[in-house]
């Protein structure tokens, strides 16, 4: 297979899990991808091998992922669970490196001493965005999130190291312990250094390009894009940690780049937020779907191989599996009791909790796309130019051990920590900031374009934003649920009183029937359904009303009647309102709905008819109607704009799938509100 077909099947595939997740999201994403991969191996008329450079799988591959991830951590859960994270990130990695190395070489004598330590190595990180996506059907602590955040983010690097090592001593039959453990230092605390010196060096640069004037969102957005390739590649070339090098300029950068508030920083903060989004799920899905690629090949080499039974073979992975959730729970008990809860301050107690919690961290703490990453970086051969020992007996029983953590925590998460029907105080609190951040951007983006045309209808938009940032410090401005269920009853009511005016012939049926599938337009955002016109049928039985609106569509479409429709639309709304003013009327003394909410659709549709219907036009009332019709463009454009940039901060995973769609929701029920008040 040519290597761009090979590129772009692995693209397919991402795109396709995707789709798939929305569509079974009780599955993790990563499970899907490396089902994808599995199907695509199956299905391939040849076997497909992958053959990649293990240096330039470990730059196209980790070091724009840890970069990413060290920007986005968070500083403060990083400081405060400093101590269990470095027990986690090093202690952890180390001990699965050794107990792992000895364990696999005394089941499998064929695997040399060094290179079982280099999948002991490889099997220590963890893999934060694979446990990521079951968030969503799982309820992570705060302190067991942030130890997993932080772990996996320096974990990483020492894994890396580890690895690096053991597969310099399995390539030249050479070790020193003393030679290693300088190496390691010089190796550790130059790439920490030689990161931060780099992250500066990118400070400057991009300060520099500000005041000399000559930035703009595409060269910043490249400009960070490139940061950790360039920054992984500089520190190999003097020998010291990649990886670490990109941890450290990425959170430098992160705590020391411009935070400005202005609506340029705004569109460039939502440019980066999309682009790496893009860019981190395309990395994270191909290398998920190499390894459902690789599990059929390397399960085939393993499966000719005669020396060992294929039980046998499956045993190894669940030995070392097991081996591997033994330690890590073990661990997790140990240091939470020996540690300060950073929430109390104390050494906590060995409770029911504080195992729920240790199970947590443990399931957790899956293996995923960094540790794929690191074992197919394995070289080919020997320094002696012989092939390497059991690559692809290593390489499977890493796939294998990656596949069986993310089944644990895909199934066994949930059930240890399910999904909180109610939101605590502190997401509450979280949600709140982040849609405040929301409505600021909005109205930064509003200032940015007013002019002496529109000042004064902008302002007006403007403050109505800043009176729903007001409200929303006070409580969560989302809309009763009563009210779309009225919202919809009136629509119906609406809807059958112009069937009704068709038929009786009191209405221009072309403007009725667009009428009315505008209606059906705000019908399909209340009600998350597709409301075709044809389905009307369903509750209103008229096809021959429906034909007979064909017909007059396109004799209207070759007529010069346009001034007849403006004025037939005109009745139509009066109609509609009209109907929707007596229905409501008949409800202010219902009790299955609340008075202040019926009283409210009252007055918006009372207003929009006095609108629809004035006594008296005059050039005053002209001129405050055009005003009007301008703040209402601008209040549409605000809408949309609050839409679009939900929609960024869902994907930057600053909100869960319901908090965007409920945002969302509010936001449709506003224009709905505006339209029916034009």
């Amino acid at each position: 297979m040519a290597t761009i077909e090979f590129i772009l099947l692995l693209g397919v595939a991402v795109i396709i899990s995707a789709i798939l997740d929305q569509i079974v999201p009780k599955i993790s994403t990563p499970l899907i991808q490396i089902g994808l991969g599995v199907v695509m191996a199956l299905l391939s008329v040849s076997p497909i091998n992958v053959h990649i450079d293990p240096e330039l799988f470990l730059v196209l591959f980790i070091a724009p992922l840890l970069f990413r991830d060290s920007v986005e951590a968070n500083k403060k859960n990083l400081w405060e669970n400093k101590v269990p994270i470095l027990w986690y990130a090093i202690g952890l990695v180390l001990l699965i490196t050794l107990v792992v190395g000895f364990v696999l070489n005394w089941l499998v004598p064929s695997i040399p001493l060094a290179a079982a330590f280099a999948l002991g190595a490889a099997l220590g990180p963890t893999d934060a965005v694979a446990v990521s996506s079951l968030k969503k059907e799982a309820s992570i602590g705060k302190r067991e999130n942030s130890i997993l955040q932080g772990e996996a983010l320096i974990n990483d690097a020492s894994g890396v190291v580890s690895f690096q090592f053991a597969i310099a001593a399995a390539v030249t039959s050479a070790f020193s312990l003393a030679d290693a453990a300088s190496s390691f230092v010089v190796s550790f605390v130059g790439g920490i250094a030689f990161g931060i010196v780099l992250a500066l060096i990118c400070l400057f640069i991009s300060t520099r390009i500000k005041a000399l004037g000559l930035d703009n969102i595409t060269f910043h957005v490249l400009f960070e894009v490139l940061m950790p390739f360039l920054v992984f590649l500089a520190a190999e070339i003097i020998h010291v940690s990649g990886i670490l090098a990109v941890v450290a300029c990425g959170i430098v950068w992160s705590m020391f780049r411009d935070r400005k508030i202005s609506p340029y920083q705004s569109r460039l903060n939502i440019a980066l937020s999309s682009v790496w989004g893009v860019l981190c799920f395309a990395l994270n899905g191909i290398v998920f779907v190499l390894l459902g690629l690789q599990l059929p090949l390397a399960m085939q080499t393993s499966w000719d191989d005669v020396q060992i039974h294929n039980l046998v073979l499956c045993g190894y992975v669940l030995i070392i599996t097991i081996l591997i959730v033994g330690l890590r729970f073990v661990w997790a008990l140990v240091v939470a009791r020996t540690t300060k809860n950073p929430a109390t301050g104390k050494r906590d107690r060995i409770t029911k909790r504080l195992v729920k919690g240790a199970l947590v961290t443990t399931v957790g703490g899956a293996k995923g796309a960094i540790t794929l990453s690191i074992i197919f970086s394995i070289p080919f051969f020997l320094s002696d130019g012989s092939h390497f020992p059991q690559r692809d007996l290593i390489i499977f029983l890493a796939s294998g051990v990656i596949l069986c953590t993310l089944l644990l925590a895909n199934f066994l998460l949930p059930v240890l920590a399910p999904k909180k029907q109610t939101e605590d105080e502190e997401e509450l609190e979280e949600l709140t900031i982040t849609k405040i951040e929301i409505l600021r951007t909005v109205l930064e983006h509003l200032m940015a374009d007013i002019n002496d045309s529109n000042e004064h209808e902008t302002k007006i938009v403007v403050k109505s934003y800043n009176n729903r940032i007001r409200t929303i410090r006070d409580s969560v401005d989302l809309e009763p649920p009563s009210t779309t269920q009225l919202r919809i009853k009136v629509i119906n009511v609406q809807a059958d009183s112009l069937f009704d005016a068709i038929e009786a012939n009191e209405v221009d049926r072309v403007s009725a029937f667009n009428y009315i599938r505008r209606l059906m337009s705000q019908k399909e955002l209340l009600s998350h359904e597709r409301v075709s016109l044809f389905s009307l049928r369903r509750y209103l039985g008229r096809w021959n009303v429906l034909f007979k609106w064909l017909s007059f569509t396109i004799k209207n479409y070759f007529s010069e009647g346009e001034t007849t429709v403006d004025e037939g639309m005109h009745l139509v709304r009066i109609k509609a309102e009209e109907a929707a003013l007596e229905y409501l009327r008949k409800l202010i003394d219902n009790p299955d709905y609340p008075s202040e909410v019926v009283a409210r659709f009252i007055i918006s549709h009372e207003r929009t008819l006095s609108i629809l219907n004035p006594e008296d036009p005059s050039p005053v009332t002209s001129t405050i109607e055009s005003a009007t019709a301008q703040t209402e463009d601008i209040q549409r454009k605000a809408f949309r704009l609050e839409r679009e940039v939900i929609q960024d901060f869902y994907s930057a995973g600053k909100l869960t799938r319901l908090q965007a769609k409920d945002m969302m929701d509010n936001v449709s029920l506003m224009m709905i509100d505006l339209e029916e008040s034009v």
